[in-house]
């Protein structure tokens, strides 16, 4: 199977070290099949030890970001069978962990693309602005917490607020997220065309590429 033969690509077994406060593991350099199983396995791995550990001064942290990536319903590169498991895997995460001291927290831009049975068991939201449709009906949908008044200013929270619904805040409330100091705060900054239009560079690109008509 080629999912086998992609996972020897990117996975080395060896011994096991000793615990670590925090495991970052990057998909950045996998392809889309893998993205979804790897999660699945590594997921599925530390959920299923956790278990049997069973130890209360502890507890585990699931983080995932991009998560429509990884806990989407709909899939075209898995067969229905396999996409079912990676979702009910997931699913039992986050309906169950809690009694074994496992906690889910996934950060995503297209909460339309997840699973709704993962989202509605969630217990805080921190929503930023949303301007597609789409998510916005899938947040109406699945989140209980939140009022009219917050849902309709979801289109229009100014850059760096978010709304905090759930069980952390009696009633929804906008609040202002502290910037990254520099030197820590990662490459993502939306490119504005318009500081650069006068650069000669651009000039020179613009020359390149333009029509003569």
């Amino acid at each position: 199977m080629k999912t086998i033969e992609d996972l020897d690509k990117v996975i080395t077994i060896k011994e096991p070290e000793n615990d670590k406060f925090i495991d970052i593991v990057s998909l950045s350099d996998v392809n889309t099949t893998m993205k979804k199983v790897l999660p699945l396995l590594i997921c599925k791995q530390i959920y299923d030890k956790k278990k049997q550990i069973r130890n209360k001064e502890k507890y585990l942290n699931i983080i995932i970001d991009e998560a429509h990536n990884i806990l989407s319903y709909t899939s075209q590169r898995e067969s229905e069978t396999w996409k079912d498991y990676r979702l009910e895997t997931f699913e039992e995460i986050i309906k169950e962990g809690r009694k074994f001291g496992v906690f889910l927290t996934i950060a995503s831009q297209r909460p339309s693309d997840i699973s709704s049975t993962i989202i509605s068991q969630l217990h805080n939201y921190f929503l930023h602005r949303l301007i597609n449709n789409k998510d916005i009906e899938a947040v109406e949908r699945t989140i209980s917490y939140l009022d009219k008044v917050s849902f309709e200013s979801l289109p229009i929270l100014p850059t760096g607020t978010c709304i905090l619904a759930g069980l952390s805040a009696k009633v929804p409330v906008v609040i202002e997220i502290d910037k990254i100091d520099d030197g820590f705060e990662p490459y993502n900054k939306t490119i504005k065309p318009t500081e650069y239009w006068g650069s000669p560079q651009h000039h020179s690109t613009l020359r390149n590429t333009c029509p003569v008509y």
